[in-house]
């Protein structure tokens, strides 16, 4: 059995660069390379204090 995922190419919405993702791309929404993803995620969870 083979896992490997179909990649799309797609261009960083942050700094431009080529990249490419496990998903189609859809022109109305932004994309992000692996470096410049984590800064627009959002956090899974929040301590509680």
């Amino acid at each position: 059995m083979s896992y490997d995922k179909k990649m799309y190419p797609c261009t960083c919405s942050d700094c431009g660069k080529a990249s490419e993702v496990p998903f189609e791309p859809k022109p109305d929404r932004p994309v992000y390379c692996r470096e410049c993803l984590p800064k627009h995620s959002k956090p899974r969870f929040q301590k509680r204090y």
